[in-house]
């Protein structure tokens, strides 16, 4: 497309031609206007969530003077827009389709000229066919409820978000109590704790009574239990999560003989009897073992089970599944994979999580841990980063948050989270809302018709 040089008129096409290139190579191009940088090139294949509109850039400033002019596939774009030097148009995509997008001669006229038409411009690219969730759960064996939460999880996944928040450090209902009065609706999902498994039973923690967990079923919520797993130092009763010298060593504990393996061992065993107890009062569960195993890529792990890295913690992941699922029969879990998105406090490449991940045939979806200084955020990035690394084909859940995400600025673009479960605030051992999102946040999420609560899935239960 050729311009003839010329001079702008004094006042607002001064400023608006400081922005505008004389550069007659670069008098187009095109640009996403969502989380990508990169340009839509001719005969590309690009994702519905990157591109859901262009821009398209002129050396000079340009008017439209016959929308009908802009065509997709031959049909008129609605709501094309004019401004200074470029022209933005929305792009209503469907997946998996080829397109042509083209803007007529005579369809754009030079603002300071208008008797001079713009010339034509046409691109052709194709869009990314629509990722299928997998339909079956990774475990062959799932129980019918299992298979009905599952089922449930992935009916709303897209559309909606669950509310979520812990119950307690462990195996109570305090802090969720907490929240449930404050935003004046129950979250769906309540989160419960293996930590003090070590200490269980005792007058003070036994996990042996269910009774937390079968209430909060009962009345609607979706359980999901973690396992802070804490395990004995070399030559020390004290147990410990982190990776400090003398630490437990998670590929000896793979090895019959060693004695990091009889504690492990034991430990499983132990666990399985508890969450028999669950799976016998007929409650799935969502399972969420070795949260947050690699850390931070750049600063390194800070739970045992990343200690000696990615291959060890997948190693042990697939171990506890082995022993869970074929030895101690315990098929009501729907599992998930916590999935470590930050390399020295910046966002990671898909390389970096691709090597640290099990695999989709080994889990039911995956979770990523967001701890936000803003009181209200939302990161597409990080969604879509890991909705790459599972190729679409597991849901993406905000498995541990401080501040709440807010689904009002996030699901428009595409930011789907399946869920968001909320950390405990304790301080000086009382519970309360202390430094994450108050209690007038929680109360705009809970409203948003993106936002699912306890209620509306005990509904879609039945």
């Amino acid at each position: 497309m050729k311009f003839l040089r010329y001079f702008l008129p004094l006042g607002l096409f001064a400023v608006a031609a400081a922005s505008c290139s004389d550069n007659m190579e670069d008098d187009v191009t095109l640009t996403p206007t969502t989380a990508s940088s990169e340009a839509i090139a001719e005969g590309s294949t690009i994702d519905l969530l990157l591109h859901r509109d262009i821009t398209v850039k002129y050396s000079h400033p340009v008017k439209i003077v016959n929308p009908d002019g802009i065509t997709l596939n031959g049909t008129p774009v609605p709501g094309a827009v004019a401004k200074v030097c470029e022209l933005n148009i929305p792009l209503p995509l469907e997946a998996g389709k080829d397109y042509t997008l083209t803007v007529a001669p005579g369809a754009l006229v030079r603002y300071d000229h208008p008797e001079i038409a713009v010339d034509a411009y046409s691109l052709k690219f194709s869009t990314r066919p629509a990722p299928v969730l997998d339909t079956e759960l990774s475990d062959p064996a799932a129980t019918a409820e299992a298979k009905a939460l599952f089922g449930l999880l992935r009916s709303q996944y897209g559309q909606k978000t669950m509310s979520g928040c812990m119950g307690d450090i462990a195996w109570d209902t305090q802090y969720y109590d907490i929240i449930t009065a404050a935003s004046g609706e129950a979250p769906a999902i309540i989160g419960f704790d293996y930590i003090h498994l070590a200490s269980s039973p005792a007058n003070w923690i036994d996990y042996g009574d269910i009774t937390p967990v079968r209430e909060a079923w009962e009345a609607g919520a979706i359980p999901q239990i973690m396992w802070h797993w804490n395990v004995p130092r070399l030559n020390n009763p004290k147990a410990q999560l982190s990776t400090a010298p003398s630490r437990f060593s998670p590929s000896n504990a793979m090895v019959p003989g060693n004695w990091e393996y009889d504690v492990m061992e034991k430990d499983i065993a132990k666990m399985a009897g508890y969450l028999k107890l669950v799976q016998d009062a007929g409650i799935p569960v969502i399972f969420r073992p070795f949260h947050e195993a690699a850390g931070d890529y750049g600063y390194g792990a800070w739970f045992w089970w990343g200690a000696e890295g990615v291959e060890v913690t997948k190693q042990l992941w697939d171990h506890l599944r082995d022993k869970l699922m074929n030895q101690y029969g315990i098929h009501n879990l729907v599992w998930c994979w916590t999935v470590q998105t930050l390399n020295s406090g910046e966002l990671a490449s898909i390389d970096l999580l691709q090597n640290a991940y099990p695999g989709n045939d080994k889990c039911d979806f995956v979770g990523v841990d967001i701890y936000s200084d803003t009181d209200l955020f939302s990161d597409f990035d990080t969604f879509y980063l890991t909705r790459e690394l599972v190729e679409g084909k597991k849901m993406v859940a905000l498995s541990e948050c401080g501040n709440l995400f807010d689904p009002e600025t996030a699901f428009p673009k595409g930011e789907t989270w399946l869920y968001f479960m909320q950390w405990y605030e304790n301080q000086s051992g009382q519970f309360g809302m202390y430094d994450y999102s108050p209690a007038e946040t929680w109360r705009q999420v809970v409203a948003s018709p993106y936002t699912l609560g306890r209620d509306e899935v005990k509904a879609l239960r039945k």
